[in-house]
């Protein structure tokens, strides 16, 4: 089998390389969080960085934070060399930061693939995580029993970057959405409406969908459980008006969204979960956020 490395094993990394070593392949981890690293040890060989995996694989793995980080790792790789290694950038990453380490690494004989998740750490760890898919043909059909591992269904979604492009159109959408129920329910509470009742009567009928069943209700129960850092939704929408910029279009509602979620984090709330956004509004309503509740963040 490959000799596989995972570089960020966090709450989505830690479910992808778990099903990985799970399918017997020789695996080699490394993170920066000394506790998410301590995870691993009995279960595959853990390296003090990020090079030493990357220098002990054929298919590296990678689930970091934003493509800046992405860019530092992978400067590394390229210095060192990277003719006949692979990698696998499942983050949620800047587009054109990828198309532009695609054709650095495929100058060196390299080749680097894009691979986000749709789902979350559940999802993951249950290996049923829907995975889009992009890169060279070839390039992607050799690592796809390996992504098989924690993915299912595996789309291909074309050249380079197209499966980030896509990630992040579909966090548009949704978090778009939820920036609007989250601006919705508050002014409501606010006017006297029962809210709860108001939302049952929605996601009952017309309005009900995945998106509005999620954050709807934790809109109207106040209750903010982590499943998507503020700090994450707002990066990647940085990215998406990125994407609009280089057109220089308008983005019209992303740009209010961008505003409800600048606002959250500038308030503290950038590590909690992004349904503060509503938090935000019972605060300019002068109604109670729910956030002093035993048990949440604040």
């Amino acid at each position: 089998m490959r000799k596989v490395g995972y570089i960020g094993l966090g709450k989505m990394g830690r479910g992808m390389c778990e099903n990985i070593v799970k399918k017997g392949y020789p695996t080699t981890v490394f993170d920066a969080d000394p506790q998410a690293l301590a995870n691993f040890r009995e279960k595959a060989k853990t390296a003090a960085s990020s090079l030493e995996v990357f220098l002990a694989s054929e298919v590296t793995f990678l689930s970091l934070p934003n493509s800046n980080v992405v860019e530092a790792v992978t400067g590394e790789f390229l210095e060192k060399g990277v003719s006949g290694k692979t990698i696998v950038d499942t983050s949620t990453s800047y587009p054109e930061s990828t198309k532009e380490l695609y054709a650095r690494f495929r100058a060196k004989g390299g080749q680097f693939i894009d691979a986000p998740l749709l789902g979350g750490p559940a999802d993951t760890a249950a290996g049923t995580a829907p995975c889009m898919i992009s890169g060279d043909p070839e390039a992607v059909k050799d690592v796809r029993e390996i992504v098989a591992c924690y993915a299912t269904p595996i789309n291909e979604m074309g050249p380079i970057g197209s499966a980030h492009t896509v990630k992040i159109a579909m966090n548009f959408q949704g978090l778009m959405y939820a920036a609007l129920a989250a601006q919705m329910f508050p002014l409501m509470e606010k006017l006297g409406i029962d809210t709860k009742n108001l939302f049952r009567i929605m996601n009952e009928g017309p309005f009900g969908n995945r998106v509005f069943d999620f954050y709807g209700r934790k809109f109207v129960e106040k209750n903010y459980r982590m499943d998507f850092a503020l700090e994450m939704a707002l990066k990647d929408m940085v990215y998406m008006k990125r994407l609009y910029d280089q057109f220089n279009v308008p983005a019209f509602l992303l740009d209010g969204g961008l505003n409800l979620l600048r606002n959250a984090v500038k308030d503290g709330r950038g590590k909690h979960d992004t349904s503060e956004m509503a938090a935000v509004m019972y605060e300019y309503l002068g109604l109670d956020t729910g956030e002093a509740r035993p048990g949440t963040p604040k």
